[in-house]
């Protein structure tokens, strides 16, 4: 509809999308709604919606990534409850991925390590990138010129973190590694643990009625994302924002405004909230213990859902997944395809 000079009065989109529509969206002005009152109101990643002159879309609800895990499979192995962190997760792979005769994987610990068979490859790999204290994106504080940063370093470090996180995905498909649990020759990540041979699997909050419907018998729960267990970093997951905004070129704009008002009001946001039973971002609506125990642990998780201005999803996902496939093959070391992977992303920011 923009493309044909036809456009809509507002366009619902996820943060993902975000990028792609900034230009074309009204700021709603700061005279309006203060920054102020929209920090206090809605939780700190659906701050991605800001911007320099305004407001650019008013934040409904979020799709946090999560944990799912067979419940089964842990107690079988004496796992009272999901490891929290990154390095107790390490632990139990010995105890929870098994091999057959010829050393065929037959059960996982994980899907992590590959380009193509890993589901949200994007999503876990970003978390993974914020969880070391890298925005992936920033913009400029005076003008709002956003750049990458995959590739910089900590002031005074010569390491780069982001490589080291790559280096640590890509070493669950490391038949060498002490973290193997996975390779190409499985089926995707979420079939795997549809069909009880996965211990976890990570995936967004929204996948929980595709898991109940497709496999009605299969004792799973649900927890959130592993963190570092660095004792000084809050907790921190990915996820997806959905937001509404008001077109510059809006036909009705006046009518407009008052659908944005009124979609982003608390009685709103609670219903789409509860009808898609994903967690609201507004603060106060989080404050409202939820019915279901899955739900719970999403509106946990929404309290530590970030996502990042990405330039274009499908452009992003492909230099993710070169990168992964330059490490694994042995083309590139991870600090070589972090830094060609930034410059690919650079080349997609200023499109």
């Amino acid at each position: 509809a923009l493309a044909n000079g036809a456009p809509p009065d507002l366009i619902l989109f996820t943060s993902e999308e975000f990028s792609q529509f900034k230009d074309k969206l009204y700021p709603i002005p700061y005279t309006v709604i203060t920054e102020r009152t929209y920090r206090d109101t809605n939780i700190d990643g659906a701050q991605i919606f800001l911007s320099k002159n305004g407001i650019l879309g008013i934040p409904l609800v979020v799709d946090p990534l999560v944990v799912y895990y067979n419940k089964d499979i842990l107690a079988k192995s004496n796992f009272v409850v999901p490891p929290p962190t990154w390095s107790d997760l390490q632990k139990t792979i010995p105890l929870l991925t098994q091999t057959d005769s010829k050393n065929n994987l037959i059960q996982s610990t994980i899907a992590l390590g590959t380009a193509n068979n890993v589901d949200h490859l994007r999503d876990i790999l970003s978390a993974l990138f914020l969880q070391t204290g890298n925005a992936i994106v920033s913009s400029d504080a005076s003008s709002g010129t956003p750049s990458v940063v995959l590739a910089a370093s900590p002031t005074g470090s010569t390491t780069t973190p982001t490589a080291q996180a790559l280096q640590f995905y890509t070493s669950f498909a490391n038949p060498t590694s002490s973290n193997y649990s996975w390779n190409t020759a499985l089926p995707d990540a979420l079939q795997q643990f549809l069909a009880g041979k996965s211990a976890f699997y990570i995936g967004r909050a929204s996948e929980l009625f595709t898991i109940q419907a497709q496999n009605p018998n299969l004792n799973f729960d649900v927890a959130q994302l592993f963190q570092t267990g660095a004792s000084n970093t809050r907790p921190l997951t990915f996820g997806s924002f959905y937001g509404v905004g008001i077109l510059k070129n809006a036909p009705n704009f006046t009518a407009a405004y008052a659908a944005v008002t009124a979609l982003g009001a608390t009685a709103s946001v609670d219903a789409l909230s509860k009808a898609l039973s994903l967690p609201p971002v507004q603060r106060s609506l989080l404050l409202v213990p939820p019915t279901s125990p899955y739900v719970s642990v999403f509106f946990n998780a929404a309290l530590s859902a970030f996502a990042w201005p990405d330039p274009n999803e499908a452009q992003t996902t492909a230099t993710f997944q070169t990168m992964i496939t330059d490490v694994t093959s042995g083309k590139s070391d991870p600090v070589t395809a972090i830094y060609t992977a930034s410059k690919n992303l650079q080349s997609s920011l200023a499109q």
